[in-house]
């Protein structure tokens, strides 16, 4: 039973992970039949997870040398692992492409590299993909964080897009990819429709013969009406990138999307108990033995998906939810119509497998535990908590 959990924990629900992933592999069926979907690893890379979507047929999407040598570790064959990202380094990249990997330039530098080593190889099948940036915001206004101020990733299409394809042709580097991301502040389909749009644009101008296209991450993943679903968001994409003027042939190029959030987010949850409280003017503050940086870690929230585990009555007084560290504001909450809390109740918070477990600092206290609830019920651990050893593992406090 998850209320014998120990906490603070993290639970992973493997019925909610897998449905998350059958609903965009079976969209990517539909719509493009040739098409990959990968797993964005940085979204949250608990070994447990990497693995099981490697057993799914999902393949990687990396973005740093460790996530790459990561993917390898947990059963992610080379070919199977899109390498993305700007700060490659020049040994890992090129073992990564020499390996089959799909391999996405999003630097200068790289692109540097990955023309010398096509000269110092000639008889290579040299292949890469090059990151785009485009005016998302002048095509879509409002619908992204940065805004007018542009996105910062990739080679503009007004700029550097055009040299850096010319400098990878001229040392015969034959450009395989194209890769386009940006993620929308509501998850619209717009954007995707956007990138699409530019896609064209560049095929049109450079009759490039691609492998694939690249249209990123950012997807909304569960159930609520709002949003669109993975069905609608490649439904859009096909449309937009198979217009009748379009030279994107499906049968010869692959569409690869990079879900992260949309896979993991729904598919976690956060358990913790309650350990003191204290009654102040105005109403009582509740200190529970997990805190915001565990599942907000920029402090950015304002509400969450909750439930509560307790026999208290029903209780309009106001309860302030309090995280285990000395910072004033770590306060996740407050409830004004809840049951009245005491210690050893519980507060599950849901949907949290989104950039949280990855950006739990050693703050005060290690990483927490983290459970598997398996599909057939059986909970097994996916990662003991952490304690002193696993901290002073690599630390010499000895040197003088």
């Amino acid at each position: 039973m998850t209320n014998s959990l120990p906490t603070p924990s993290f639970l992973v629900d493997e019925s909610a992970l897998a449905a998350q992933v059958d609903s965009f592999q079976e969209a990517m069926a539909t719509y493009w039949p040739t098409g990959i979907v990968s797993y964005s690893v940085k979204t949250n890379a608990l070994p447990w997870i990497v693995s099981w979507m490697a057993r799914q047929s999902v393949w990687a999407e990396v973005v740093s040398d460790h996530e790459y040598e990561l993917a390898l570790a947990l059963g992610h064959r080379p070919e199977r692992i899109i390498f993305n990202g700007p700060a490659k380094s020049r040994e890992v990249m090129l073992e990564a492409l020499s390996a089959g990997a799909l391999v996405n330039l999003d630097s200068h530098r790289e692109v540097r590299w990955v023309a010398e080593y096509a000269r110092a190889h000639p008889a290579h099948d040299v292949a890469v993909g090059v990151r785009v940036n485009w005016d998302v915001d002048g095509d879509c206004p409002g619908a992204t964080a940065s805004g007018a101020d542009g996105l910062r990733f990739g080679f503009h299409v007004e700029t550097d897009l055009w040299n850096v394809i010319d400098t990878l042709s001229g040392a015969g580097v034959r450009i395989a990819g194209l890769h386009l991301h940006v993620t929308s502040l509501k998850r619209e389909i717009s954007v995707y429709k956007s990138a699409a749009r530019t896609v064209r644009r560049i095929l049109l101008e450079r009759s490039l013969m691609l492998d694939y296209i690249d249209i990123g991450g950012g997807f909304f993943g569960g159930a609520d009406p709002r949003f669109p679903t993975p069905h609608q968001y490649l439904r859009a994409i096909r449309e937009e990138l198979t217009d009748p003027n379009s030279p994107v042939d499906p049968s010869r190029t692959r569409l690869i999307i990079e879900p992260g959030s949309a896979l993991v987010a729904v598919a976690l949850e956060f358990h913790t108990s309650v350990l003191d409280t204290k009654r102040v003017p105005g109403g009582r503050i509740v200190v529970t033995d997990g805190s915001r940086t565990n599942i907000d870690p920029f402090f950015r929230k304002t509400s969450y998906r909750f439930r509560i585990e307790s026999a208290g009555p029903p209780s309009a007084e106001h309860q302030i939810i309090c995280g285990f560290t000395c910072l004033d504001n770590d306060r996740l909450m407050a409830l004004d119509a809840a049951p009245y809390l005491s210690e050893g109740d519980r507060i599950i918070y849901e949907a949290v497998g989104s950039y949280t477990m990855c950006f739990t600092p050693l703050f005060i206290n290690l990483f927490p535990a983290t459970y598997v609830r398996r599909e057939d019920g059986r909970i097994l651990v996916a990662r003991e908590p952490w304690s002193l050893p696993q901290y002073l593992a690599k630390d010499d406090w000895t040197a003088t």
